[in-house]
This record gives C-alpha cells, sequence and structure tokens, in this order.
C-alpha cells in the first residue's frame, strides 16, 4: 500500500488526521523502522528518518508513535520532535509477538506504563497518551489517574 495514497485520502475526509510511526531501537541503540527489512514507500528497510519525513510532508494535525515496544517509543519521539512541532502522541505495545500470536506473559504492569507514559510527557513533548497491543482498560484507567489535571 502506498502511505501517501492512504493520508491523502484520510485528508480528504475533511477530518483531523493523526499520524501514527512505528519504530524500533536495534542492539546497537540505534533507532529503525519498525520492521527493519521491509522497504517503505520505495525507501531503504529500516530508515526511520526517512519514513518520518515522507509521512510529516502529508501535513498531519497531530504526529507520533503508536504500535512501538515501550523501550523504543522515548527515543523514537526524540527523533519525531527534531523533525515535528506540532501535538504529539505516544501509544506503546507491551508484551511481545511469537509468530503467529501475540504473547502477553511479559506485559508491564499498568502502575509502570503509566510511570514511563508521564515520563513521555515530561520529557518528550507528548500531549495525548494510549496504550497498543497488550494494554487494556486497567492502563488506560492507570493512565488517567497518573496524568489526571
Amino acid at each position: 500500500a502506498n502511505t501517501a495514497l492512504v493520508l491523502d485520502a484520510a485528508k480528504a475526509t475533511g477530518l483531523p488526521v493523526w499520524i501514527g510511526l512505528s519504530a524500533a531501537v536495534d542492539a546497537n541503540g540505534q533507532v529503525t523502522g519498525y520492521h527493519a527489512e521491509i522497504d517503505f514507500a520505495d525507501m531503504p528497510a529500516g530508515d526511520f528518518t526517512a519514513v518520518v519525513d515522507h509521512a510529516l510532508t502529508r501535513d498531519g494535525q497531530v504526529a507520533g508513535i503508536m504500535h512501538s515496544e515501550i523501550k523504543a517509543t522515548a527515543p523514537t519521539l526524540d527523533v519525531l520532535r527534531q523533525r515535528w512541532s506540532g501535538p504529539t502522541m505516544a501509544y506503546a505495545e507491551s508484551g511481545r509477538l511469537v509468530i503467529p500470536d501475540w504473547d502477553f506473559s511479559t506485559v508491564v504492569s499498568p502502575d509502570d506504563y503509566a510511570e514511563i507514559a508521564a515520563d513521555w510527557v515530561d520529557n518528550h513533548g507528548v500531549t495525548i497518551v494510549g496504550g497498543c497491543c497488550g494494554t487494556g482498560a486497567d492502563h488506560i484507567r492507570a493512565l488517567s489517574d497518573r496524568l489526571a489535571g
């Protein structure tokens, strides 16, 4: 699928468009594309900065990191903030994919997730917080309690 076409179609609805990006951190601590082996819109596989730059040309109202591991979220937010001055979001995943299923045995506790998310808000400019794979109603409740006000 061509991401530019998808973003343009979303914008054509007249509704606000949020640009969600996924990324990873490799063994050397470098930010990469979520799946380093998959090309994205004819760009080199794993080149997260190229993905960010390409996606942000579509003029969304919000951009952020989603469907990425918790440990990858803060460093990828930092890459995004170097390129985006608008509102940001973060929706991390917990657990891990063991093909063909998701393994939820290592899901972070709701309170720990809320503390980590508070750091994204306090130190990485995030204004919208949620949860992805492995998070549930208890995680969102803990976020709400921790970030209230």
